[in-house]
C-alpha cells in the first residue's frame, strides 16, 4: 500500500471510529434520560444527590427493556418444579447438608427450622447457591420504578404492545401495582449496598430484583437478613448468612419445632406466593430426611 493509500485509510479508521463513539455515547446518555425523574425522588427521598448521579452515569446502568418485558409476561404459577426432586438434586443437597452442617444446625438451633427446609428453598431458589446470574439488580428496579413516569410509561408500552398476551389495560394495571413496589424495593436496595458498601451496579439477581442464594428482595434484607458468620456484614452471596437469614425469615412467619403441615404451608408460601413452589420445598424437604 502506498503512503498517500496508507494515510486515506487510516483516516477513515478514524472518522469510523469517531461515528461509533458519538453513536454509542448518544444511545447511553438517551437510555439513561429515562431515569431522571426517578434520581429526582430518590434524592428528594434523601438520597445523596451526587451519589445519585454518578451511580445513574455509570455505564452498565440503564433502561432494561428485554429484561422489564419478561418480567411483565411472568408468571411463577406455571413453573415446573419437579426436577427439583430428581435423585441428582437430592444427592447434592445432601452434599450441601453435609458442607454447611455447622451453620445449618445453628440456624436450627437458633430458629427451630429444620435444616432440610432451609436446604430445599436454598436448592430451589439457586441450585445450591451455584446460580447467581441474571438482570442486573439496579437496571430491573429502576425500570420498573421509572414507569410512573408517563412519558417511560408510554416508551415502554409502545416496546411491549405488540404482544398479542397484553392489553393496554392489563399493562396499566401492572405498571400501577408494579411500579411504586419497584422503587420502594430499589430505596431499600440502595440503602442496603450503601450500608454493606457493595457496589450497587455489580449485583445480579431475577427479573424481580431478588438476590443471593436465598432470593431475598432488598426489603426483605433490611428486615430479616441476618450476618451467619459474624464477619460484621450480611453479606446474603455467602452461605452461612443466607442459612440463618432464610431460617430468620420463616421464624418470623411462624414456623417452629415440631410445625404441622398446614402451617408450614401457610409459612413457605410467605417466601413465595406459588402453591407448586411450597409443595416442592415439602417434597424435596421429606426426600432428605429419608
Amino acid at each position: 500500500m502506498t503512503p498517500i493509500k496508507t494515510i486515506v485509510f487510516m483516516f477513515g479508521l478514524l472518522i469510523m471510529a469517531f461515528f461509533f463513539f458519538t453513536q454509542t455515547v448518544g444511545y447511553a446518555k438517551k437510555r439513561n434520560t429515562y431515569f431522571e425523574t426517578l434520581q429526582e425522588s430518590l434524592i428528594k427521598d434523601g438520597f445523596d444527590k451526587h451519589t445519585i448521579i454518578r451511580l445513574y452515569s455509570h455505564p452498565k446502568v440503564y433502561f432494561e427493556t428485554k429484561k422489564a418485558s419478561l418480567f411483565l409476561f411472568h408468571r411463577e404459577a406455571v413453573l415446573n418444579y419437579d426436577h427439583f426432586t430428581s435423585p441428582g438434586n437430592i444427592q447434592k443437597s445432601r452434599k450441601y447438608m453435609a458442607k454447611h452442617k455447622p451453620d445449618l444446625l445453628r440456624a436450627e438451633r437458633t430458629y427451630g427450622v429444620n435444616k432440610e427446609i432451609i436446604t430445599a428453598i436454598i436448592l430451589i431458589e439457586t441450585k445450591l447457591g451455584t446460580r447467581l446470574g441474571g438482570p442486573s439488580v439496579l437496571n430491573m428496579l429502576s425500570t420498573v420504578a421509572s414507569l410512573s413516569d408517563p412519558d417511560v410509561r408510554n416508551m415502554f408500552w409502545g416496546k411491549v404492545s405488540k404482544s398479542n398476551k397484553l392489553t393496554k389495560k392489563k399493562f396499566e394495571n401492572w405498571v400501577g401495582r408494579k411500579s411504586k413496589w419497584a422503587y420502594n424495593e430499589l430505596k431499600a436496595f440502595l440503602t442496603y449496598t450503601t450500608r454493606e458498601k457493595m457496589d450497587p451496579s455489580r449485583i445480579y439477581g431475577s427479573y424481580a430484583g431478588a438476590m443471593g442464594i436465598p432470593q431475598f428482595m432488598p426489603s426483605n434484607i433490611l428486615a430479616f437478613a441476618k450476618d451467619g458468620n459474624n464477619d460484621g456484614r450480611v453479606d446474603l452471596f455467602n452461605h452461612a448468612d443466607a442459612i440463618m437469614s432464610v431460617a430468620t425469615y420463616l421464624k418470623h412467619y411462624g414456623w417452629h419445632s415440631g410445625i404441622k403441615r398446614k402451617r408450614a404451608v401457610n409459612v413457605i408460601y410467605r417466601y413465595n406466593h406459588s402453591r407448586p413452589y411450597v409443595d416442592a420445598v415439602l417434597k424435596v424437604a421429606s426426600l432428605l430426611k429419608t
